[in-house]
């Protein structure tokens, strides 16, 4: 997350080229590695525990290294001696950009300091950035009262992180009377929690969604494509609809619907948050009763 953020200001301010930033983004995929595995190389997992973890990781919204814990198959010690070998995101970055021979570690903390200040945000913020820590970075895009909403787009784009693809970045979000897009995939929720969850976008931009989701490529977007878009609306609507129970509030999903040069109106306001999945922008969508 810290690369997309960080990296897109020094693009957009012309202190890096594109073609610079792809070669960092690619050394930073080549240095980082799914806890699963470390675990593993590192003796601390069976490859069935690693596979049952990741299979209930699926089905609940909670971190590897906190599901092994609860399993009693890792301690918090490992957790932690783990992430340390797993390698810090930010500092990734940080070192790839120093070892492209871009900028000096003094430079890239000017910069940093100067993204920080362009952009207003607090110290705060920018150690959600740094750490991809959704919870503490939304309030900075998401100016909603109703904490509803920060729920539900929080929960969407920890699962963005986790099933589609760490690198992501988002843009403030606001509201809009309705929505026409080239492409449409959301999913309606009823019962005591009436809600909608989407995503749209007028180019090839939700292909990234699409194949981050499924692991495959599509190419161009085609009813393929878009129902790999719903499936992963479906999959967090159902975590949605999990946490919901807890407090006894019942949610049910209708089927995913998918749209093409399509059109949407209701009798109340949708949010709208921009999106960008490894570079590409979509629109993720939302609204409540």
């Amino acid at each position: 997350m810290f690369s997309q953020f960080f990296g897109n200001y020094l693009l957009e301010n012309q202190k890096i080229t594109a073609e610079q930033f792809a070669s960092c983004i690619e050394y930073t995929k080549a240095n980082r590695v799914k806890l699963g595995l470390i675990a593993e190389a590192e003796g601390k997992l069976s490859s069935s525990q690693a596979n049952e973890l990741n299979y209930l990781q699926m089905n609940s919204d909670k971190r590897f290294g906190d599901l092994a814990v609860e399993k009693g198959y890792l301690t918090e010690t490992d957790v932690e001696y783990l992430l340390g070998r797993q390698g810090n995101p930010y500092l990734i970055f940080v070192q790839a950009l120093q070892e492209n021979g871009l900028f000096t570690l003094d430079e890239i903390n000017k910069d940093l300091i100067s993204f920080q200040e362009a952009n207003h945000f607090s110290d705060k913020v920018m150690e959600a950035i740094k750490n991809a820590d959704i919870d503490n970075l939304l309030p900075a895009f998401v100016d909603v009262e109703d904490n509803r909403y920060h729920n539900m787009i929080g929960l969407a784009l920890r699962n963005i992180i986790r099933f589609v693809s760490s690198y992501l970045r988002i843009g403030k979000g606001s509201f809009v009377s309705s929505i026409s897009a080239r492409y449409l995939a959301y999913q309606r929720t009823t019962g005591d929690y009436e809600g909608f969850l989407g995503f749209c976008s007028n180019d090839d931009g939700i292909l990234a969604i699409a194949e981050g989701y499924a692991k495959e490529t599509f190419g161009t977007v085609d009813e393929d494509a878009l129902d790999s878009v719903g499936e992963f609306t479906n999959c967090v609507n159902g975590l949605h609809a999990a946490e919901l129970s807890y407090s006894n509030v019942h949610m049910d999903m209708m089927p995913p619907e998918l749209l093409f040069d399509a059109s949407l109106e209701d009798d109340s306001t949708f949010y709208l948050l921009p999106i960008y999945v490894e570079g590409k922008k979509s629109n993720l969508i939302a609204k409540l009763a």
